[in-house]
């Protein structure tokens, strides 16, 4: 069944990449997934943190990062180093209210100290709530059994982290098929 999921995502991704906007990948997002590049090092430098069987590919947090904060440019990057639009519900955690919100909506954009705290923050979910139990599980399985990582697949399992639901997953594919075909990801080595 997964086989079947995997060479699905694919054709589904291929299909949608030849129908996204081009995209100009500029110096200012290289500096974007470069940054992004050194806090995720920084991390999995910790191996006993971030064992090689929960590393979540650079690839996907890059997508990810880029379409939650248009490469860096959002708001809630600028100002509250916020990369992945993680909310919180906790009054006593420093926020963001989205401008359209009212000042007492009950939840706001969590503000993190920088950049690194964002992605450690982000890994922690990948890594614990039961709504990304099948991302671990494809995560497992594509390491120990296919011995190969394929980040586009991995995004599939990526649909909750979205009120876009599967148009989310889509976009996440989107990018990181424009990414690998402009050889961006090479770049970052």
């Amino acid at each position: 069944m997964r086989y079947v999921v995997i060479i699905a995502s694919i054709i589904w991704g291929i299909f949608f990449y030849t129908n996204a906007k081009a995209q100009d990948f500029t110096s200012t997002n290289e500096e974007f997934a470069l940054k992004i590049k050194s806090c995720v090092d920084s991390l999995y430098a910790d191996e006993k943190r971030y064992p090689l069987s929960k590393q979540v590919p650079l690839e996907l947090i890059i997508a990810q990062a880029a379409h939650e904060t248009a490469w860096g440019t959002s708001r809630f990057a600028l100002e509250g180093n916020n990369l992945f639009g993680i909310r919180t519900w906790n009054p006593k955690d420093p926020q963001l209210k989205a401008k359209r919100a009212p000042k007492d909506a009950d939840w706001g954009v969590k503000v993190y100290p920088n950049w690194c705290a964002s992605i450690e923050h982000y890994l922690h979910i990948l890594y614990t709530l039961p709504v990304y139990e099948q991302f671990r599980e494809e995560l497992q399985f594509q390491r120990e059994v296919m011995k190969n990582i394929t980040p586009i697949n991995l995004a599939l399992y990526l649909a909750a982290w979205s009120e876009q639901g599967p148009e989310y997953v889509r976009l996440l594919q989107s990018i990181m098929l424009s990414l690998y075909q402009k050889d961006f990801y090479k770049r970052l080595t």
